[in-house]
């Protein structure tokens, strides 16, 4: 019996084996939906960047050409999860037509002295993206999607803090001086929600456009 047994154990172990040769493994895709600023803004906010910037900082910051504001973090799906997200985009804009937006203050999550994530928000645009954010939370929903659980905040992250206990108060009011004097530079259209893949890498999160929402003009 037990020769039996061990010979049937082998025979669907190889089966096994052939299974996964021949089907390859889900993909798995890190996705995400966001509204991205305008080159300008970018560079805009890359210099409240270098304004919080010191050299023992322990912080990693955001490359200029992927700062964004998150408009829903959906995480690993596959093919089909991916579809259903841009799918969810297109329809929460169907409400919604296209808005004057302008970067704002930096802050930090929690808060300054304890500092996690360093962001920058909206002095105008704001009201505007926290309702296209609902529709799109609403839509999700409807595909399947579980509920964020929290309040959306309109935030564009600029860099991640990896030591705590570093007061970024006086840093932050630097920034907030360089996005101040950059007046009209730092103003943006949002007329689209873009479904984006991240990929990590030794050199930062690389980006790629899978499908894009467009607001109505």
């Amino acid at each position: 019996m037990s020769r039996l047994r061990d010979r049937s154990e082998a025979k669907d172990s190889a089966g096994d084996e052939k299974r996964s040769e021949e089907s390859p493994p889900r993909a798995h895709l890190r996705i995400f939906l966001a509204v991205f600023p305008s080159s300008a803004a970018q560079q805009v906010a890359a210099r409240a960047i270098d304004a919080l910037r010191h050299p023992e900082d322990r912080a990693s910051w955001v490359k200029p050409e992927n700062l964004h504001y998150t408009v829903r973090f959906l995480g690993d799906l596959g093919e089909d999860g991916a579809r259903r997200a841009a799918e969810a985009a297109v329809e929460a804009i169907s409400d919604h037509t296209a808005f004057d937006a302008a970067l704002g203050e930096p802050g930090a999550f929690p808060s300054p002295r304890k500092a996690r994530v360093l962001w920058i928000g909206l002095r105008e645009g704001a009201e505007r993206l926290v309702a296209l954010a609902k529709s799109v939370e609403a839509a999700l929903e409807r595909r399947g999607f579980e509920p964020e659980g929290r309040r959306f905040e309109a935030h564009l992250t600029i860099g991640r803090v990896r030591q705590a206990g570093v007061d970024w108060t006086d840093a932050l009011q630097r920034a907030a001086a360089v996005v101040a004097e950059a007046g009209e530079a730092g103003r943006f259209g949002v007329d689209r929600v873009v479904t984006v893949h991240s990929q990590l890498s030794p050199k930062g999160s690389i980006y790629t456009v899978r499908a894009e929402a467009r607001l109505k003009a």
